[in-house]
């Protein structure tokens, strides 16, 4: 078989596989940086207003009904509100405030937000710990999701373009055993286990390491048995972490894309770190 034509049907169906995930995340991002921005753009408001001191005349009462409560226990509740009339320098105005005790015809003092109109009886407190909170949250979960997305359109990408040509195998996988076996919340997903060892790598890192390469069922064909040594092309850049894989099953002359994943996350970073030490 040519080094650059290959049987790409189940690379293709990793693709269409990636598909849901990339949506899914492109999507996760931006509900996340709409509620972001929201929450920024309000925490920015609270911080840069200002307010000026006026009278203000008391001219009608109603009331205001509101949903409140836990997710489990929502109830209406209704409050008292007053409107209240001011005159500031250009402007005339009018709001609704809640209470129980401003009577009808009272005057009294009050603060008017110069960018709203917006009145308030106390002086303002600026944000509340809340609106930190989930300023700062959404910003760094939206950031979070948006990376997420660029990496995983990108190993799309690339898996989509993958061709081997005359590339050498970025790893060898020495393999010690292989299962099917169900994941997901229902087992309902079944992915076929490939366990072993980092055999050789092109950077020479991980060599010797326990490793697992996970393909989804549907991704794979019957084959009538495994080689011992099964190389590997990385979609993924990092190469001491977790990532995409094409491995290449010479005797059936397959492509299947997987994840290669190692099981100590301290043992990466171990490696890692004394890699890069060695200079």
């Amino acid at each position: 078989m040519s080094t650059t034509t290959i049987d790409r049907t189940y690379l293709n169906r990793a693709v269409r596989g990636r598909t849901v995930l990339v949506i899914t995340l492109i999507f996760l991002t931006a509900v996340a940086g709409f509620i972001g921005f929201g929450n920024v753009r309000d925490l920015a408001a609270d911080l840069t207003a200002s307010y000026t001191t006026t009278t203000g005349q008391v001219v009608d009462e109603g009331t205001e009904r509101v949903l409140e409560g836990s997710r489990r226990s929502k109830h209406w509740e209704e409050y008292r509100t007053v409107t209240v009339t001011y005159d500031v320098p250009g402007t005339a105005g009018s709001d609704e405030i809640r209470s129980d005790t401003i009577r009808v015809g009272e005057t009294l003092e009050i603060r008017v937000r110069d960018q709203t109109g917006e009145v308030t009886l106390e002086a303002p407190a600026g944000p509340d710990f809340w609106q930190w909170f989930w300023a700062v949250t959404m910003s760094l979960l939206t950031a979070l999701l948006a990376w997420w997305s660029v990496v995983a359109v990108r190993n799309s990408i690339r898996l989509l373009a993958f061709r081997p040509g005359t590339r050498q195998p970025d790893v060898v996988f020495a393999l010690s055993g292989a299962v099917p076996r169900a994941t997901g919340r229902d087992g309902r997903r079944q992915v076929l286990e490939l366990t072993g060892r980092i055999e050789s790598s092109s950077d020479g890192l991980r060599v010797g390491e326990p490793a697992t390469l996970t393909v989804p069922a549907s991704h794979t064909a019957a084959v009538s048995g495994f080689p011992p040594r099964i190389p590997g092309y990385r979609v993924s850049q990092r190469a001491t972490e977790d990532g995409i894989v094409v491995v290449h099953l010479p005797e059936s002359d397959v492509w299947w894309a997987a994840t290669l994943t190692f099981p100590s996350t301290l043992q990466s970073g171990r490696v890692a770190g004394s890699t890069t030490t060695s200079g």
